[in-house]
């Protein structure tokens, strides 16, 4: 049973299991955990439960080993989108994790980790924080794994003063955070604009370790340009280059869409061309990030220019059609855009929901309002749904041409009208 549970073939583990049934073998809680732990891990928690209930019936003890996979596959299902299902779930397992006591079963460390996670990434980073603190007062020493959990719960609630408190207690109580763990504090900080303890995290960093790697330096770089510290990130990246550790596509990237956005076209240029002498080589969002550039800078022919080289080297995604297109359509080229829209299909490649809002909304903005519509349930039509931005474009246009049309009509009326 547990060898088919490890290759993840639940099937041919339950047949084991009613094999043993028939031929009269009882299973012992070894085997009933087993196949909880298999089923947990298929999304089969209902069934586990079933499982579980019958360790109790036969006066078996579960162990804490089946305990933490009930509770790991009842976490698990908190992806579903339902809030309440979601909230139910993690009761379930929080009760769970409670009767533990009342068979006198002392939760381990694992235990609190899945129940920590679970919780943790249904957004109740405070519940977390509450099982954390519990096991810490059990005696129980957290680990990386643990620590981790916590912290990405920090990021996503936007904690910061948590997930610094949290790099102090891993210090304090002699675990030692991995470079990882670092990289996604930094990116928590410069993403909540705390530029100043994001460096002198990275300066803690280069003097004591773990050593920088290069997502580290991305993610400086990145925090530097959204903060709109161009000079910093560019001295950081000269750092880099005279290193050990050198930059990739996905630095020079960064350097040339923050050079774009400043309108900086010649430091981008210059990157750019750089980078096609030699390594890194300019990838997919690299060429992007130039053409949306040369867009914005009113450079229209050397945005065709690079599409079409791009097209020799790099097969283009949707994403690099609906930079082109929404360039056009920002200056009323419909024929144009609509041209690089269908040449996208040609290649194979879908549409999203940014590819068709782009479209509708400069048809809408030149007031060819008959192809808005009918792009509009093409699109409804493939079974993507419109968002907000869209239904509002298509609303106010429509609204605005019967207003035209009203005002226009209504002197012609008024002229019947004196006549009668």
């Amino acid at each position: 049973m547990d060898s088919y549970v490890r290759i993840g073939d639940l099937v041919k583990s339950v047949e084991v299991y009613g094999r043993m049934l028939k031929e009269g073998i009882s299973p012992n809680p070894v085997s009933y955990t087993i196949l909880i732990n298999g089923m947990c891990q298929d999304g089969k928690v209902m069934e586990a439960c079933g499982i579980f209930g019958q360790i109790v019936k036969c006066g078996f003890v579960p162990s804490i080993l089946t305990y933490s996979s009930l509770i790991d596959g009842m976490c698990k299902l908190g992806n579903l989108k339902d809030a309440f299902y979601l909230l139910k779930r993690l009761s379930d397992a929080v009760k769970v994790f409670i009767q533990m006591g009342v068979y006198n079963i002392k939760p381990d460390m694992v235990t609190y980790t899945v129940i920590i996670k679970g919780i943790s990434e249904a957004g109740r980073l405070k519940d977390a924080l509450v099982f954390f603190f519990q096991s810490l007062k059990k005696g129980f020493l957290p680990d990386v794994v643990t620590y981790c959990t916590l912290i990405d719960g920090c990021c996503k609630q936007k904690q910061v003063y948590y997930g610094l408190r949290i790099l102090e207690m891993m210090r304090r109580n002699g675990v030692s955070p991995d470079i990882a763990f670092y990289n996604v504090l930094i990116n928590m900080l410069f993403k909540e604009s705390y530029l100043e303890a994001a460096q002198e995290l990275f300066e803690q960093l280069t003097e004591s370790g773990p050593e920088p790697d290069i997502v580290t330096y991305n993610t400086m770089i990145c925090g530097y340009c959204s903060l709109r510290r161009l000079d910093a990130a560019v001295q950081l990246f000269q750092k880099l280059i005279q290193g050990q550790c050198k930059p990739n596509a996905i630095t020079c990237t960064i350097l040339i869409d923050a050079f774009c956005k400043e309108g900086n076209m010649d430091d981008a240029i210059l990157m750019f061309d750089k980078m096609l002498e030699k390594d890194p080589k300019p990838n997919l969002v690299t060429y992007s990030c130039l053409i949306d550039g040369y867009f914005k800078s009113e450079n229209m022919k050397s945005a065709f220019e690079l599409h079409e080289e791009m097209l020799k080297n790099i097969s283009p995604n949707i994403v690099s059609y609906s930079i082109l297109m929404d360039g056009l359509c920002k200056r009323g080229l419909m024929e144009k855009a609509s041209l690089a829209f269908h040449c996208a299909i040609e290649r194979g490649l879908v549409p999203d929901v940014i590819a068709y809002g782009i479209l509708i909304r400069g048809y809408c903005k030149v007031g060819r309002m008959a192809e808005a519509l009918i792009l509009y349930g093409r699109m409804l039509i493939s079974g993507i749904m419109p968002d907000a931005v869209i239904q509002r474009t298509i609303t106010e246009h429509i609204l605005e041409a019967d207003q035209r049309k009203y005002s226009t009509a209504q002197p012609h009326d008024l002229q019947i009208r004196s006549v009668l």
